[in-house]
């Protein structure tokens, strides 16, 4: 099993509609895949953490890829898990404002780099406290 961690900037005509049929989809097909994950969306900016089988994810984000409501996405984090941190939300979403994105800045800044294990947990332990206070 893996946990993916991308960001990307969602299209100027990006609406609220879009996200509400982006989740209704996402569900479903994370359901069926054994996907669980969450969706952080604000300022223009999306990050989302897929985590579940590994074939499933990967073939999950490069559908993704082919989403015309985004661009420039970039895989900021992915490693094997043991367990999952999002198993009751196929598809959770946080709404954020952008200075709520600095959650990941750090792991951004060094994408290049060998990012250690604690700190992308720490990260994925926050979004999970924001999800349940949602």
């Amino acid at each position: 099993m893996i946990r993916l961690l991308y960001c990307s900037q969602a299209k100027p005509d990006f609406t609220k509609e879009t996200l509400d049929e982006i989740l209704l989809i996402s569900r479903k097909n994370n359901s069926t895949a054994g996907i669980t994950g969450v969706l952080v969306h604000g300022g223009g900016m999306f990050m989302q953490v897929l985590e579940g089988p590994e074939q499933q994810v990967l073939r999950t984000y490069m559908k993704i890829l082919d989403d015309k409501r985004h661009t420039d996405s970039r895989i900021i984090h992915i490693s094997p898990v043991k367990e999952r941190l999002f198993d009751n939300w196929t598809m959770g979403v946080i709404e954020a404002e952008p200075l709520t994105f600095e959650h990941v800045a750090k792991l951004r800044a060094h994408r290049l780099e060998s990012v250690t294990a604690d700190a992308f947990y720490q990260v994925m332990r926050e979004f999970n406290a924001m999800l349940v206070k949602t």
